[in-house]
């Protein structure tokens, strides 16, 4: 797509992450990655990786997915309490949108160190969504597929981890977190199509399922805010059903990413009914 086109003022380049430990972060690579079209320029990143100090086996990890007019370590910081928790018995891996904005929200300056940055923007009259798959396949080549056994993401964050368990891509998902997300059309019917690629790998046991069918069965926890100015609650209820397998919050808070003692204990007890106890 041209970028005169686009009614947004955007810049596509390699993201340089936040090293919050050295020793932790890895270089990704690109493993078993399909139909990577570069069309537009997207580039691997180094994630960002937040875990506690700790001796013995390796933490599963959780790739974390900020919201538009975030970045991945806007997201660490604004969900620092539940992050230092979560730390705790996961590795939480925050990567960066392959979009910056060169507006913040309702046209705010940006930092230009650090700035806005989005997964994929809606189309010139705003009836549709754009760069939807290129979103699907930069957050699937960040990490290889096999270490991903969560995601959690906020806002249109949220939706993309919804869309990258259907896609199939990671075989050893086990669950999502969302909140504040939005049901996207084109997100899905981009996942669906990315189940078709990867269904011609071996990982997938039963053949006579859909990689599509196997991500609708993988649980998922949606909160949506009922003070919530930015996405309806009913669009989260849409995105809950839609996905499959979901477990839907109302929470009496806005549009973010619960931080509350009580919340963060949901999505921990969430993580361990279905990661630690599976």
């Amino acid at each position: 797509m041209p970028m005169a086109l686009l009614s947004h003022r955007v810049i596509f380049v390699a993201t340089s992450l936040f090293n919050c430990n050295a020793a932790a972060l890895q270089t990704p690579r690109r493993r078993n990655c399909i139909s990577l079209r570069e069309k537009q320029p997207y580039h691997t990143t180094r994630p960002l990786h937040m875990t506690a100090e700790s001796v013995g086996a390796k933490k599963p990890k959780i790739l974390c997915l900020h919201g538009k007019f975030q970045n991945a370590a806007l997201f660490a910081n604004k969900i620092a309490g539940a992050r230092r928790k979560l730390a705790r018995e996961y590795e939480l891996c925050f990567i960066d949108g392959p979009i910056i904005l060169e507006e913040g929200f309702n046209g705010v300056p940006v930092d230009t160190v650090n700035p806005p940055r989005s997964w994929w923007l809606r189309s010139e009259d705003g009836q549709t969504h754009t760069l939807v798959r290129e979103a699907l396949e930069y957050a699937i080549r960040q990490n290889d597929r096999e270490d991903i056994i969560a995601i959690l993401g906020f806002s249109q964050g949220g939706t993309l981890a919804s869309a990258l368990a259907l896609s199939g891509a990671f075989p050893n998902l086990k669950c999502v977190v969302t909140a504040g997300a939005p049901f996207v059309a084109e997100a899905f019917e981009k996942a669906a199509i990315l189940a078709e690629e990867y269904s011609t790998l071996d990982y997938l046991e039963n053949k006579s399922i859909s990689l599509y069918d196997v991500g609708l069965r993988i649980p998922k926890l949606h909160m949506a805010g009922e003070n919530d100015a930015l996405v309806d609650v009913e669009s989260t209820r849409s995105l809950s059903e839609k996905a499959g397998s979901g477990t839907f919050i109302v929470h009496e808070q806005g549009h973010l990413f619960p931080t509350r003692s009580a919340r963060v204990q949901e999505v921990l007890d969430f993580f361990e009914r279905h990661i630690v106890n599976k």
